[in-house]
């Protein structure tokens, strides 16, 4: 063995016996501070008043409630816009074609007034007759949260709504 590789040897060694006796003090500090105050000991276990598991298993429970909340209340307005989004297909099949202009002011698949149109809708086309038929299903579902099916009194009759 070259003398080079010795003194290197022996350099790496020195080196891992400094770094494991800094590492058994800092150990042994960390030790010490954790047999402070908010160390409990019960009946066959060791608690840390707030500071150990049972903190992280507190927040998980809270997050899972969150989510499972959040969760019911996402499929709950899922199935009421499925069920307006099939509501107005509906209405639609008794009001007429998604272009149409009859000339009597309502135009469209839902037969939107001028003024509906540019309050509800107004953002997607010029008139109902010429904005896609989802831009219009869409304008019939903000106009529903104000008015309801009452702008479509016999349509949603037809389609059993209320």
């Amino acid at each position: 063995m070259s003398r080079r590789f010795a003194i290197t040897v022996l350099a790496i060694y020195t080196l891992t016996l400094a770094a494991a006796a800094a590492g058994r003090a800092t150990l042994d500090r960390v030790l010490a501070s954790s047999r402070s105050a908010s160390r409990v000991v019960g009946y066959g276990q060791i608690r840390y008043g707030g500071a150990g598991p049972e903190l992280w298993a507190l927040r998980f429970r809270r997050e899972r409630r969150a989510v499972l909340t959040l969760r019911h209340q996402l499929a709950a307005r899922l199935d009421r816009l499925v069920y307006l989004v099939d509501a107005f297909q509906c209405i639609h099949s008794h009001e007429g074609s998604w272009t149409a202009n009859t000339g009597n002011g309502y135009r469209g698949g839902l037969q939107f007034g001028s003024r509906e149109w540019r309050l509800y809708g107004g953002r997607y086309a010029a008139s109902a007759d010429q904005a896609s038929p989802s831009e219009q299903i869409a304008a019939g579902i903000t106009y529903h949260a104000v008015a309801g099916f009452y702008p479509w009194p016999n349509s949603a009759r037809m389609c059993g709504l209320r």
